[in-house]
């Protein structure tokens, strides 16, 4: 058969690695990933890093934790070519504020003009000096200076003038351990990445139908059987059934407390806040396997934990009727809030099919005793007496937007999913407030290129341009809706991943793109700009031993016969 090519460019085509001349031109026109609030290339000089390089640092900050946030600046860039030291020395505002004669030295001073994330920046001929509120300040100001190093020498940082802040408060990825438990060191490693990219809410979704993930001493059971489930890896997850009883259960993995605390100091050294999600009334398969009694009494198969979706899985939850569910679950928020110290706990409220408990003669009887007439506002009853116990604990409240269908717990923070994610103006439009996390967009688990090179997965396509052409703040809404958004979250959901490197490579580079979207100013968006600087995140998450998917590589295309020929046509 003949072969031609009809070409149809729809827009740039979109290729990742820059060639020397582009290289030149990134560095020239100073493209850092997340886009600063504003930033200047002063001239064509650099700054470079010493042997040992002076730090004077403003008495008013603590100079351990200023210690603290050059070792890990040290520790996230990986690409540097020597190894560095730095001398920390604490300056009085009448003091010297210079290194000696003819060397560079970087000055730290505290301005409490700034706000909490907010720092300025000046790299020229007389070193670095940055300005800041807050030590979460500093820390962003080393994180920009580490992306905008020069690609062929990363311990070399231009002259430039910067100032900036993030736009939202919630930076945040959501990632979900239960489907597939991610090993304690490699969620290190998206810690340092999203660290890295000035995101600041880690979501960790530790408990679902698949696996329960968090060790609570009071049930161990939770975690000697929730935890495992039977070995159906050589199956895709639409396709697999639940663990049948007796069989053996491989599969699996939960955190220790101490690994939990090991994580959440490792992420507040890095300014990222743990968030942790325990799923209720549904997605709760797997603390009914291992408490079956806490189920409603209608359910009438096995419980076993689902290791993917066929055979019913997911359908049983916990029973609205039965008070020693909620026993249960208050004493699991007793040890999770002594565990995190986040002012959050998600308790999540997504996809609870209540099937049994419409034939449930315990839930029937709480739909009497709390005159309750319709089954959603069974789930509100279920959820508020929850949200409730929470609060009692000093904490604040989370859950998905299906909280909506019903009256909404009191204060609580909604996570808008569903389609565009505008189930939480429903939220909004109650003074609620809610953060952006729209499937269609910002679900990770979605294909990122054409899909005949991808990894099998479902939900149709969120390329990375599509991530990052995102804007949460739409025209429509209500002009009080904007001052309610805290923010906005990729979501990270592992039905499909097996290893680690396939977690990785379903986040990145798209969550870079995310950054972006969370960080930089509103209206600034600039496709060519970040593609640019997305070269020296690249090389930082490739020393970090991160792979990343390269599907910006391929181009998009449809190829039909037509009278004899076979017709190509790209579409980027």
């Amino acid at each position: 058969m003949n072969f031609i090519s009809k070409t149809t460019l729809l827009s740039t085509i979109f290729i990742c690695s820059l060639s020397s001349a582009d290289s030149a031109w990134a560095q020239t026109s100073m493209h850092v990933v997340p886009k600063p609030c504003s930033v200047v290339q002063t001239n064509n000089g650099v700054f470079e890093y010493s042997k040992t390089t002076d730090v004077f640092v403003d008495s008013q900050f603590d100079s351990k934790n200023v210690g603290s946030i050059l070792s890990i600046y040290k520790h996230l860039n990986a690409l540097f070519i020597n190894d560095l030291s730095f001398n920390v020395r604490n300056v009085k505002a009448s003091g010297k504020w210079s290194g000696a004669s003819g060397s560079k030295c970087i000055t730290i001073k505290k301005n409490d003009a700034l706000d909490a994330e907010e720092y300025k920046l000046v790299v020229d001929n007389k070193g670095i000096a940055i300005e800041s509120a807050t030590e979460a300040g500093l820390f962003y100001a080393f994180q920009t200076l580490m992306l905008a190093s020069k690609l062929d020498n990363h311990s070399s940082i231009p002259y430039m003038e910067l100032t900036d802040k993030p736009r939202f408060e919630y930076r945040g990825f959501m990632l979900d351990v239960s489907r597939y438990f991610m090993p304690k060191d490699d969620v290190k490693k998206i810690i340092d990445c999203m660290s890295m990219l000035k995101l600041n809410k880690l979501h960790l979704h530790l408990t679902d139908d698949n696996g329960w993930r968090i060790e609570i001493k009071k049930y161990p059971k939770l975690t000697a059987i929730g935890a495992w489930a039977a070995n159906r890896n050589n199956q895709d997850f639409t396709d697999k059934y639940p663990s049948n009883i007796g069989e053996p259960t491989p599969v699996g993995g939960f955190y220790t407390q101490d690994d939990i605390k090991e994580l959440v100091k490792y992420a507040q050294q890095r300014y990222v806040e743990i968030i942790p999600e325990i799923d209720m009334p549904g997605h709760s398969n797997a603390a009914l396997a291992a408490y079956p009694e806490l189920a409603c009494p209608s359910v009438d198969v096995p419980i076993t934990v689902v290791p993917g979706m066929r055979q019913g899985a997911g359908s049983i939850i916990y029973c609205a009727g039965n008070d020693k569910a909620f026993t249960f679950l208050e004493d699991v928020i007793d040890e999770v809030a002594s565990l995190f110290p986040s002012k959050y706990i998600h308790i999540g409220g997504d996809e609870a099919d209540k099937d049994y408990w419409s034939k449930c003669p315990r839930c029937a009887a709480r739909m009497k005793a709390e005159n309750i007439s319709h089954i959603e506002e069974l789930q509100s009853y279920f959820m508020r007496r929850i949200s409730n116990y929470v609060k009692s604990k000093g904490k604040s409240v989370m859950g998905w937007d299906e909280l909506t269908n019903s009256t909404l717990p009191e204060d609580v923070t909604v996570f808008g999913w569903r389609g565009l994610g505008n189930a939480a103006l429903k939220a909004a439009a109650q003074g609620h407030k809610f953060v952006m996390t729209p499937a269609r967009i910002l679900y990770l688990i979605r294909y990122q290129g054409p899909q005949w090179f991808e990894p099998l997965t479902y939900f149709g396509n969120n390329t990375l341009k599509d991530v990052y052409m995102y804007e949460p703040v739409q025209p429509t809404w209500d002009k009080n809706y904007e001052n309610l958004l805290m923010g906005v979250q990729a979501s990270m959901w592992t039905e499909f991943c097996k290893t680690s490197r396939d977690v990785y490579y379903q986040v990145f580079p798209r969550l870079v793109a995310l950054s972006e979207v969370a960080w930089s100013p509103k209206g600034s968006k600039d496709w060519n700009g970040f593609a640019a600087g997305l070269d020296n995140v690249l090389q930082h998450l490739s020393a970090k031993g991160i792979n990343y998917s390269e599907a910006m590589y391929n181009v998009q295309h449809k190829a039909v016969p037509e009278n004899g020929v076979l017709v190509a046509t790209v579409l980027t």
